[in-house]
């Protein structure tokens, strides 16, 4: 579903990007794991604004990286510049788990983002944090992840500190990558963030499904 123009909302929208395999060509169903994990985010988010934040629910056609073409962020970057087109002006943010983690770091630097919250992200050596420069980012990772390495997120936190870009890391002691346990912590690091971090004072907003 895409934001009608009768819910395009006056002060912020948040997109929330699933995670997946690092090959995939299925459409990720709505029913799998990955997908249904971030909705609660998505609650999350509107309670703490008000619903004055709209959330959209990205499921993903093709659900892997899928080495060079980068399937998820190419589909992310589609969707960013509907909203662009749709609701010019209004803030972004990007809140991606795992897999999606990295589609939200490949796709920050659209023009339409403000903010980005990176789940147990998966940033292997080598990952530009290049399109962070100018936007607001928080890293979550728990120090028990056996799926998304948390030192190589450390690694990319200390390169992108380098480059003179600020990312916050938070690091959860004990805890793995499905966001199991603490989840409630989970939800309420990102979706602080994510309020602090766009909302002015304008009313508005609803919830939507790609």
């Amino acid at each position: 579903m895409w934001l009608e123009p009768s819910d395009t909302p006056s002060d912020a929208v948040v997109v929330l990007l699933h995670g997946g395999p690092e090959r995939g060509f299925r459409q990720a169903p709505r029913w799998g794991a990955p997908y249904l994990r971030m909705l609660p985010f998505g609650r999350v988010v509107r309670e703490r604004s008000g619903d004055r934040i709209a959330v959209v629910r990205v499921r993903h056609r093709h659900n892997g990286w899928n080495g060079r073409r980068e399937t998820t962020a190419v589909e992310a970057t589609h969707v960013l510049d509907r909203i662009a087109a749709q609701a010019p002006g209004v803030p972004v943010g990007l809140l991606g788990h795992s897999l999606g983690g990295r589609t939200a770091v490949r796709v920050a630097g659209h023009p339409c983002v403000r903010s980005v919250v990176g789940l147990a992200p998966w940033l292997p050596p080598g990952e530009d944090p290049t399109p962070l420069r100018g936007r607001e980012t928080l890293l979550v990772h728990g120090t028990r992840d056996l799926v998304c390495d948390p030192a190589e997120t450390e690694q990319f936190v200390a390169a992108a500190t380098a480059a003179g870009i600020d990312v916050r890391l938070e690091r959860l002691a004990g805890v793995g990558h499905l966001m199991v346990r603490h989840a409630r912590l989970w939800h309420e690091l990102a979706a602080e963030h994510l309020v602090r971090t766009l909302l002015d004072q304008t009313p508005g907003a609803t919830d939507n499904d790609f």
